[in-house]
């Protein structure tokens, strides 16, 4: 047995002080590539935030200016809300933001309408097409022609492309330059009786539609304007009127001055 006296001292076991030290958990270090993201992520979601309220507040003072405009005329006239006048009848209604001039003779295609007169419609359904048609103190650009609403379904479609890009193709430069009251407004439309001609008929359909038709001429003329010749634009014309199931519109028109 060996003697406790004769065995060789211990060594005391080498003691490991934490990093932490003895006053608490050690501060943790942030990754700086992390740190930046985070900073980039901030900024991101600022933007973001900066621009959705940007867009609310753009389309907020957009649905303002249609809601003040459709209650003013391009001169900035209050239209009154009851005019005396009927918007609508039985078969057509009246455009947009009529003119003074639309409404009187939207009241007298309503008296046609009434009437049965098919020939007294036809040359009211030429008046009220020629005043919305051209007229551009009541449009916003040139994606918005006027009195389709008077016109053979079959052609109204092929009549807006056509015009967008000849009568109303340069409407919108028009409205910056000069500003839209300063444009084409029609005065008055003298048209003609209608009469009979020859049937018209619609090869574009399958099968053809063969309809009655009615032929009018019309003059015009319009408000005079500081800012462009309105004697250069088209002021007579011929057009060709069909009744389709009971329903005149227009056909087909074309410059008798032209």
């Amino acid at each position: 047995m060996t003697n406790p006296e004769n065995r060789p001292a211990q060594t005391p076991a080498p003691v490991h002080h934490s990093a932490q030290g003895s006053t608490g958990t050690a501060k943790k270090k942030i990754d700086p590539i992390k740190k930046k993201h985070r900073k980039i992520n901030n900024l991101m979601v600022l933007l973001l935030l900066v621009v959705s309220l940007v867009t609310v507040a753009a389309f907020a003072f957009n649905i303002y200016k249609v809601l003040a405009g459709s209650k003013s005329t391009s001169s900035g006239e209050t239209l009154a809300t009851d005019t005396g006048k009927s918007m609508k009848n039985d078969q057509y209604t009246i455009g947009n933001n009529p003119t003074e001039i639309e409404q009187t003779y939207f009241q007298e295609l309503t008296d046609a309408v009434n009437s049965q007169d098919k020939a007294k419609i036809a040359t009211a359904v030429v008046k009220c097409f020629i005043a919305d048609y051209f007229t551009w103190t009541n449009k916003d650009g040139n994606y918005e022609v006027g009195g389709l609403q008077y016109v053979y379904s079959q052609k109204s479609g092929a009549l807006e492309t056509y015009s967008r890009w000849n009568f109303y193709e340069d409407l919108d430069l028009y409205i910056s330059q000069y500003g839209r009251e300063n444009l084409l407004q029609v005065k008055s439309v003298d048209a003609g009786e209608a009469g009979f001609t020859d049937d018209f008929t619609v090869k574009t359909t399958d099968p053809q539609a063969t309809m009655t038709c009615y032929y009018v001429e019309a003059t015009w003329t319009y408000e005079p304007s500081s800012k462009i010749d309105v004697d250069s634009f088209m002021h007579t014309g011929a057009f060709y009127i069909v009744d389709d199931n009971g329903r005149m519109e227009i056909a087909q028109f074309y410059d008798l001055a032209s």
